[in-house]
């Protein structure tokens, strides 16, 4: 089989459906009233692009692992969509994609290897919350937007984005934790520190080789940039003493480390 259309009653692709199959085309109707994608339904097909329609709440884990040829992926602007769970997206060619407003949770490895994803569109009263491991790795976007309801970047979730220059944190941001390898092999410049930010993972900024530049809410009481040239942190976060040397901005020439680190 190579093409199908999908009848507007059915509610469920189950899992496996179509996976390994010849598959190149997928007609699915604006008023479909599929809600749910199984796991590996159409992963390993040939198909090139898919339309998500707006009943869809989760779309299950490697639902369309290494289609080759999918470039693209459109999801109704109205869209229920609400979870992308593991590998969904992994190692397919997906070019761009827009998240609902609804999705809560981006699982692991959700777009990893997507090796032409250059375009990731969140609006910024999206109601994501969770990003996790891996989750955009090895992709080619450029900026990313970090919803305010997300509280923590998981490790190595922007590992090895090398054309990633931009990250946008806003200043009413949830974000509590950057972990380890979060942005490695990234090309950020400056990343924004909002108020709720307490706690950074050893080797969170671990082979960020053009980090030069950390902005740091006024209301934040567990980091400064000192001099512009080095982030200290506490060890007592209840403490007014900064006494831990985090981070210096990988430009430097010279440092003067102060004598209560």
């Amino acid at each position: 089989i190579k093409e199908i259309f999908i009848p507007p009653k059915v509610s469920e692709i189950g899992e496996n459906a179509f996976s390994f199959s010849l598959l190149t085309k997928v007609e699915i109707p604006l008023n479909s009233n599929l809600q749910r994608i199984g796991p590996c339904a159409f992963s390993y097909t040939k198909i090139k692009e898919i339309f998500i329609p707006p009943k869809v709440s989760e779309i299950c884990e490697n639902t369309f692992y290494g289609c080759i040829n999918l470039t693209k992926v459109e999801i109704s602007p109205n869209s229920n969509l609400q979870t992308i769970r593991y590998y969904a997206f992994s190692s397919s060619n997906i070019e761009e994609i827009s998240i609902p407003l609804k999705v809560s949770s981006i699982c692991e490895n959700a777009f990893y290897k997507c090796t032409n994803l250059r375009k990731v569109e969140i609006l910024t009263n999206s109601n994501l919350q969770t990003i996790e491991f891996c989750a955009f790795s090895d992709t080619k976007i450029k900026e990313f937007f970090i919803p305010s309801k997300v509280s923590i970047i998981y490790e190595r979730t922007f590992f090895g984005c090398q054309y990633l220059s931009k990250i946008e944190i806003p200043s009413n941001s949830n974000l509590q934790t950057i972990e380890n390898e979060a942005f490695s092999l990234s090309n950020i410049e400056k990343i924004y520190f909002p108020s709720s930010l307490r706690e950074l993972k050893c080797g969170w900024c671990y082979c960020m080789k053009n980090l030069t530049k950390i902005i740091i809410s006024p209301s934040n009481d567990q980091f400064i940039f000192k001099d512009d040239k080095y982030l200290l942190g506490k060890s007592d976060s209840k403490s007014d003493e900064f006494d831990i040397l985090l981070f210096a901005r990988r430009d430097i020439e010279e440092i003067s480390i102060p004598s209560n680190i």
